[in-house]
């Protein structure tokens, strides 16, 4: 999943916003699940830049995705992409879940901090 995400924000030329800043949410118009984490990121003083995709981008990685299950033969559970998704510090954390896990075992604010997203 991670190397196909890159490959399609590296097509749609979202890599330029990703490495050029800290924290960076790619997240669906209006979804609570993107705001939720720019709240969570926000709470810590980590202020991400917020990249809304429109629903054809969206179209697109999910038929890509579900194509690369078919032809793996993993057609079992044919599934959208997970978003919002989450860099911090140009590198893919992940989706929402996983955001808030590395929050809950304390591995955010080390990661945030090595950014450059936070000082304290």
């Amino acid at each position: 999943m991670e190397q196909f995400l890159m490959v399609v924000i590296k097509e749609d030329g979202l890599i330029s916003i990703v490495k050029g800043s800290m924290v960076v949410i790619v997240g669906k118009r209006a979804c609570y699940m993107s705001y939720v984490a720019q709240r969570l990121l926000e709470g810590l003083k980590a202020y991400p830049t917020i990249y809304e995709v429109s629903e054809v981008f969206v179209a697109r990685m999910t038929l890509i995705h579900n194509l690369g299950r078919i032809l793996s033969e993993d057609d079992n559970t044919l599934v959208a992409p997970l978003f919002p998704v989450v860099f911090i510090g140009g590198k893919l954390v992940g989706g929402l879940n996983r955001l808030i896990a590395i929050h809950v075992t304390g591995e955010l604010i080390p990661m945030l901090k090595a950014a450059g997203a936070i000082w304290f």
